[in-house]
């Protein structure tokens, strides 16, 4: 674990001697009665400087030098405060008083820092944070901490409200209004069990490009909340970009592989974050990225241009019960130069065992896909190949259309056994492969019970996959496609048995796939073909046969009924007879 701005502590002031009494002639006359003795101590002067902790440890941030109007720079009597504190001591910032600075505070020791009175910088932050805490235990309560003049550079060291290098840090309650970044927990070491409660982190700036701009400006700052390291919390914050600003993610907690000094126990794992409410024009609202046995939860996110929520080659997490309301407008192509396919939920590259359960996606906006698994290739190693997630169960997900244009409602590119079970998908009129359900390249696929809604019978598909592996289609409703279910070149057998498809102009279309298969109990209401592109070792058990030829394939056992005719397999052989 580093601490690289760790500053030893100061030197406590000595106390200043008390001079010996002038001798006096003495008085002959009778003493009089000693003075009793006041029952309370005269109050201290609230004005008067001070490094001694009252009794209960608190210090109050006022004195010579600390002007509470912000009319002068109060920095060097401010730190000078902070350094002469007697460790544990808490820090009262005066409700009321604004306290101009111009540079950044160090708590380098274990400090309680709260007051509901405003820390303002105005200037000397530009490349640097406000303030740094390298002790242990530190603690941050209910101040507000401000950068008027938006303060900050494109590039180089980042503006940061609060800068963590420490573990066991508390941020709870602090309004953080105006910096580049607000908290960051500093990737200068393996640093755990930061907590980041119930702030207001208001008008983050991102310096990307914005809209129309091919820069790759944006990718390294402009975050609401940061965490680097290990076991952490971030919970009950609100976090907003500042309009007009290309910012990048309102949330985000990453690992740090190779610059790890000191992985500890829980290298890049266990992370809460839950109930916070994101808005504004970040890239991504919330994103995980290569850590592990993280949960985002109940978490609301609206106004982001590349995704909602993402997690990035992460493993064994989950994205559950959170909101996104989905607005991004069609020119709002920020980082373009970066493709991203936008839409409110990606599970990106490597990502190994993450849960999608429970989101409700309203889709207001512009989006190529509600729920996303996409391959990309890996950024060392193999840099040609592109890998897929692996084990991504996306359950109980609701997609609902609010004026919004949304073609596809999950697409799995490349994925390894996604499960995708008891969704509502609603989607706008598709192209191309576009649909309900897409599944391209990827591998033992699961599409059961889902309700998916399309736009009509002129283009698109429910449910589409063309891939390796065993695949099962099973008890879903769709309506309104062009062909209801697709399962395209498959190589390890097909199991479509017990849909409804409803207004399609085809039901089922099996084009290319091998293996032995089964195509039974579906019930079709479509405009034309029920089952087109037939294989000849699909098993089509009590399927309606269209036509009045002998079928063909199928193996022995099997039962077609159709136009009058009842079709049995024996032992390879078709045989029929007439029905009334």
């Amino acid at each position: 674990m580093t601490n690289d701005d760790t500053q030893p502590p100061g030197d406590q002031p000595d106390p200043s001697p008390t001079p010996d009494p002038t001798p006096e002639p003495p008085d002959l006359t009778p003493p009089s009665p000693a003075p009793v003795a006041p029952e309370t101590p005269a109050e201290a002067d609230p004005a008067a400087p001070s490094t001694q902790a009252a009794a209960d440890g608190t210090i109050v941030l006022a004195g010579d030098g600390i002007d509470p109007t912000g009319a002068t720079v109060s920095t060097t009597a401010v730190q000078a405060l902070l350094s002469a504190a007697p460790d544990g001591s808490t820090i009262i910032v005066p409700g009321g008083a604004v306290i101009a600075l111009d540079a950044t505070l160090l708590l380098d020791r274990r400090l309680a820092l709260r007051g509901s009175g405003e820390l303002r910088w105005t200037a000397g932050i530009t490349n640097a944070p406000a303030l740094r805490l390298t002790a242990p235990g530190t603690t941050v309560r209910e101040v507000r901490l401000t950068n008027p003049n938006h303060l900050g550079a494109a590039s180089g060291t980042r503006n940061i409200g609060i800068d963590i290098r420490t573990s066991d840090v508390i941020v709870d309650g602090v309004r953080i209004v105006g910096f580049q970044n607000g908290v960051v927990n500093e990737p200068t070491g393996e640093f755990e069990g930061v907590i980041v409660t119930n702030c207001h982190i208001v008008d983050i700036v991102g310096v990307g490009g914005g809209r129309g701009s091919t820069s790759k400006a944006g990718e390294d700052r402009g975050d609401g909340i940061t965490i680097w390291g290990a076991r952490a919390v971030v919970s009950g914050n609100v976090v907003n970009a500042l309009a007009g600003t290309d910012a990048r993610i309102g949330i985000h907690a990453e690992g740090l592989s190779d610059d790890e000094v000191d992985p500890g126990l829980y290298p890049d794992a266990m992370f809460s974050i839950n109930d916070n409410v994101v808005s504004g024009p970040f890239r991504r609202g919330i994103a995980l990225e290569a850590v592990s046995h993280a949960t985002v939860s109940g978490n609301t996110v609206t106004g982001s241009t590349w995704w909602g929520i993402a997690a990035i080659d992460t493993r064994s997490t989950g994205i559950s019960n959170n909101t996104v309301r989905w607005t991004r407008a069609a020119d709002d192509d920020q980082g373009s130069v970066w493709g991203p396919s936008r839409g409110p939920i990606m599970v990106y590259r490597g990502a190994d065992a993450t849960v999608v359960d429970g989101n409700v996606l309203e889709i207001r906006g512009v989006a190529s896909a509600a729920i996303r698994l996409q391959d990309a290739t890996l950024p060392s190693g193999d840099t040609t190949t592109p890998v897929g997630s692996t084990d991504t169960v996306i359950t109980d997900n609701v997609i609902r259309l609010a004026g919004g244009i949304c073609p596809s409602g999950v697409v799995l590119q490349r994925a390894i056994r996604p499960l995708v079970v008891g969704n509502r998908l609603s989607v706008t009129t598709p192209c191309g492969t576009a649909g309900g359900v897409v599944s391209y390249l990827s591998s033992d696929l699961v599409v059961a019970d889902n309700s998916v809604l399309g736009a009509g019978e002129a283009s698109g598909y429910g449910v589409q996959h063309q891939g390796a592996g065993a695949v099962q289609v099973t008890g879903n409703r769709v309506e309104g496609f062009r062909i209801g279910l697709a399962v395209t070149n498959s190589t390890g057998g097909v199991t479509i048995v017990g849909n409804t498809v409803l207004a399609c102009a085809t039901g089922i279309d099996t084009y290319g796939s091998t293996g032995r298969s089964m195509v039974a109990a579906n019930r079709l209401s479509v405009s034309g073909s029920a089952h087109i592109n037939a294989q000849p070792a699909t098993s089509y058990v009590t399927t309606r046969h269209m036509g009045t030829a002998r079928p063909a394939g199928g193996g022995s056992g099997d039962l077609l009924v159709g136009n009058g005719l009842l079709w049995v397999n024996d032992q390879g052989t078709w045989r029929s007879v007439k029905v009334t």
